[in-house]
């Protein structure tokens, strides 16, 4: 593996990463601002994977990144489409917002509705879920699977705390 697709693979696994353990501290600490700063790096790592991606892959061209996304999916799935790199776009835009959401306006972000919340969340770990386990090869597909299971967990978890505050 040549160094770009290293960096490529490695700003991929490292946002990854991030995005789970913001979630772990949001599913297991208390508080308002819980995971923000692993919320936020892993946006930013999401940025510097695609700007990576574009650079050394795409060479800035729109147009190669959707050709790549089809052959990739149709490898896949089948089906050959490049919509796929809408859906980037629109992740990083949805990412990008709520991160600044964050910083900018703490409590108004805590405060918002679950319903918006859950749409995020769910849109979110549907990409994430493609990424490293539908689409993942080897380590990051079944690190990819752990990481879900452990979140699912956690999930459960709290649900049960908070609908069982005694046990």
């Amino acid at each position: 593996m040549n160094f770009t697709a290293f960096l490529i693979h490695a700003t991929a696994g490292a946002a990854f990463l991030a995005y789970a353990a913001a979630l772990t501290q949001r599913l297991t600490k208390n508080g308002d601002h819980a995971g923000r700063p692993w919320w936020t790096a892993a946006c930013l790592l999401l940025m510097v994977h695609v700007a990576c991606a574009f650079q050394f892959v795409h060479h800035w061209s729109h147009r190669a990144a959707f050709k790549a996304t089809a052959q990739q999916t149709a490898a896949v799935t089948g089906f050959d489409s490049g919509s796929g790199v809408w859906v980037n776009y629109a992740v990083l835009s949805m990412w990008l917002l709520d991160v600044g959401w964050w910083w900018l306006a703490p409590a108004r972000h805590s405060s918002r509705s679950r319903s918006l919340e859950r749409l995020l969340q769910g849109f979110l770990a549907f990409v994430w879920f493609n990424a490293t386990v539908v689409f993942g090869h080897g380590i990051t597909r079944w690190l990819g699977a752990l990481a879900f299971l452990w979140l699912i967990l956690l999930k459960w978890r709290r649900q049960r705390k908070l609908l069982n505050p005694q046990s």
